[in-house]
């Protein structure tokens, strides 16, 4: 929804802040920002997405990307328009645009809102320019807004749209073979506020989608003013496309998700593999509405009570950036720039790298990469079925993923925030990187092995033998396991191995030396963390570990590898080293961006040996530095 009932807005106790909208010149400043769009819309064209939403002052606004995480405006379009006003009806109030290509004359047709009135541009090219041989509206006798086109499987196209009648209520038409003009005879209701939820701020149903799924026609819907921190999303359903439509009675079905108020306007499409995402605004934060950032989470459809029902994932939210320009060679932190906490990288057979990070996407999530700069989200280690038991109020926290006996081995800690007795250790395998996991059970729980806090484990081979090492600031212990890695091995016994400040620990083997990479501080209070990594070395597995001076690890004596700065705070718990192909080496860890507080991102930086002793430039996190070397 947009600006209309603005006026009651004075009347309610809330202090609402109205800004204008982004200017159309959008620069390099931009680089770290979410996508700031209000109703968007995403289309997938020949391998690149192109977003389209409520923002620009003079038209409607376009950003591509190729992996649905980065955006960009088009190297082509200086304005970032790929609808201008000069082009098209209406000189302002520019809303709300839906693109689609049409195979028969292989045009693509933006249906948006201009001025509280139904729209329709053509274009060559989903970059536009989008025109109008007719400038007018689709309806000029009253306003109407929020157009979204369906196209049934018979080949009919429906428009449905929000007429301002008792409020804002959802209408639908059928088109013109010419997707252009509607056939007035047609017009239809679908749906009007009728649900106690739908009435917390002016009477609205707006923002329709609808898609079809096994014979049923599904519209995701919007209520609540806009403005609202409740605006959020409903669900209804058809058999007939012209109606009668049913409201879920759970309704609304998404609104205020974690952090995130305002939640509402959404389109649903099918990304490069074909899965289901949708793609929503939600305010800029909690205490600003203005602009209004992008959002994509995952859509599925499952069986309850013996009616499928839509359902739109809670536990995978994306924030969409706006991707910078780095130059040739170069890469820019952070690496992933949504909240990827306790990273674990594997390099698998045709060289790309796999990265599973605590669940901060439930179930725990998985990143592909080939060049350790791009990643992609590729799914989640585990379902909600499949999901570890044995703490069943607790998170999946730092997987340590490998490859053994021609298996993956994802071991991981499960735990509640503070139930450091109860915490523990568990085991997954799978046949490829990216799952399906199979939960194998728990190795160890902190009051069965008397270590508190036993988390953040780390698997070592070393002459022939698998260990274990795991720890939280109550000192870090080791342990061996049995020959296939998936349990304690008989009889053995735990050793400490440093002291009772440090977590996030990884054993590292290079020349004689074994480096025992560790954090030490506070990881989780956003800009205030103090997490920092730091090292010693061994030329024993066992110890003992020690700083430059001698001074060993169990007295929590060590060398300080990498600190936060000014752009970036609460750098730790890394992952395992990995070696380009220049011999390079290469320290992933996590840390919060002050520019851009969504969580803990990935980072990334260059390991510098000095008389085997490792180090990063500056001795905290890069902005932007030389790129990994990956050759052809």
């Amino acid at each position: 929804m947009k600006k209309h009932y603005w006026f009651i807005f004075l009347l309610c106790i809330f202090n609402i802040v109205y800004s204008s909208g982004q200017s159309e010149n959008r620069k390099a400043e931009e680089a770290d920002m979410k996508v700031p769009f209000g109703d968007p819309f995403i289309l997938l064209h020949d391998g690149t997405y192109y977003a389209y939403g409520t923002q620009a002052k003079n038209g409607i606004a376009v950003y591509i990307s190729t992996d649905l995480l980065h955006w960009k405006t088009p190297e082509n379009l200086p304005d970032g328009l790929a609808l201008n006003k000069k082009d098209v009806w209406a000189e302002q109030k520019f809303w709300a645009p839906e693109v689609y290509r049409v195979n028969s004359n292989h045009k693509f047709y933006m249906h948006y809102s201009a001025d509280e009135h139904i729209c329709v541009a053509v274009s060559d090219n989903p970059l536009g320019p989008f025109k109008q041989d007719v400038q007018k509206p689709m309806i000029e006798g009253e306003k109407t807004i929020d157009n979204s086109m369906f196209m049934d499987d018979n080949g009919k196209a429906y428009l449905f749209f929000d007429r301002f009648n008792d409020g804002l209520n959802v209408w639908v038409a059928e088109l013109q073979d010419n997707l252009i003009d509607l056939k007035p005879e047609t017009m239809h209701p679908c749906i009007h506020v009728s649900q106690a939820w739908e009435e917390v701020w002016p009477r609205v149903n707006e923002g329709s989608f609808v898609v079809k799924h096994n014979g049923v026609y599904y519209m995701t819907y919007s209520a609540n003013c806009y403005e609202s921190p409740f605006y959020g999303i409903g669900v209804a359903t058809a058999t007939d496309v012209m109606g009668k439509w049913t409201k879920y009675e759970n309704n609304p079905v998404y609104q205020n998700v974690g952090d995130l108020v305002g939640i509402g306007h959404s389109a649903i499409f099918k990304d490069k593999d074909g899965r289901l995402k949708i793609v929503f605004h939600a305010h800029h934060s909690k205490t600003q509405i203005h602009p209004r950032n992008m959002y994509i989470s995952t859509v599925s459809y499952e069986t309850k009570n013996g009616k499928e029902i839509m359902k739109i994932d809670p536990d995978y939210i994306t924030p969409v950036l706006v991707k910078e320009t780095v130059p040739d060679g170069k890469y820019r932190n952070p690496v992933i720039r949504r909240s990827t906490p306790d990273p674990s990288i594997i390099q698998v057979s045709d060289g790309s790298f796999y990265l599973y990070s605590t669940e901060d996407i439930r179930n725990m999530p998985i990143y592909h990469s080939i060049d350790l700069i791009h990643w992609t989200f590729v799914g989640t280690a585990f379902t909600g079925e499949t999901r570890p038991t044995f703490e069943p109020k607790g998170g999946l926290w730092a997987p340590d993923i490998n490859y053994i006996n021609g298996q993956y081995v994802l071991y991981y800690t499960m735990s509640v925030w503070g139930g450091e007795w109860t915490c523990g250790v568990g085991v997954a395998t799978a046949d490829k990187p990216e799952g399906p996991f199979t939960d194998r059970g728990m190795l160890f729980r902190s009051n069965g092995i008397g270590v508190q806090n036993s988390i953040d484990q780390n698997y070592v081979e070393d002459n022939g033998k698998k260990y274990l090492f795991w720890g939280s600031f109550h000192g870090i212990f080791g342990i061996e396991l049995t020959a296939d890695g998936l349990a304690i091995k008989p009889g053995s016994e735990k050793r400490q191995v440093a002291g009772t400040i440090y977590e996030g620990t990884y054993i590292h083997k290079r020349g004689k030396y074994y480096y025992l990479f560790a954090s030490t501080g506070s990881c989780c209070e956003g800009l205030k963390s103090t997490y920092t990594i730091v090292v010693g070395r061994s030329e024993n597995l066992w110890g003992p570990y020690v700083d430059k001076q001698g001074r060993p690890m169990m007295d929590n004596h060590h060398e300080v590898v990498i600190h936060g700065n000014a752009a970036f705070v609460g750098t730790g718990h890394d992952s395992e080293i990995v070696q380009d192909k220049a011999g390079n080496d290469w320290i992933f860890y996590h840390g919060y961006s002050v520019a851009n507080t969504t969580g803990r991102s990935l980072l990334m930086d260059k390991i510098i040996w000095t008389d085997d002793w490792p180090s990063v430039a500056g001795d905290s996190p890069s902005i932007e530095a030389e790129a990994p070397v990956f050759l052809n």
